[in-house]
């Protein structure tokens, strides 16, 4: 499996995620929320710890910048799966539309000219 499979199968599985935490927590009231808050509190604790002896600011910078890294690639997946599935829904992209544009424009600027020279043929006529 790809890469970037991987990334849309991964980036799934987090929306969901994050989706059955929104509705566990309404659901459950802030009891639930609570109880999360405080499982990532002594899951950070117990990692940190085991960190100190390394460096305790670089594994939570290490974390900050793999968790960008992660988002930068769920968000070029999530671009690339909406502009595919725009594309077979037949919506034109920004720069399909700009090509449009500005082959509109040339044709009026012909047409225009076409225009033109009829009117100066028919007053000399």
């Amino acid at each position: 499996m790809s890469k970037a499979d991987d990334i849309k199968r991964n980036s799934t599985k987090i929306w969901l995620a994050g989706l059955g935490a929104y509705s566990m927590v309404e659901a459950q009231g802030s009891e639930a929320f609570e109880e999360l808050v405080n499982k990532g509190q002594n899951f950070e604790r117990i990692n940190h710890t085991k960190e100190i002896e390394v460096a305790p600011d670089s594994r939570l910078d290490e974390l900050k910048v793999r968790a960008n890294q992660t988002m930068d690639r769920i968000e070029r997946a999530f671009d690339m799966r909406v502009s595919s599935t725009l594309g077979r829904l037949g919506i034109s992209r920004k720069s399909d539309l700009d090509l449009l544009n500005d082959k509109i424009d040339r044709l009026a600027a012909a047409l225009d000219k076409v225009t033109e020279a009829l009117q100066n043929q028919d007053r000399q006529s």
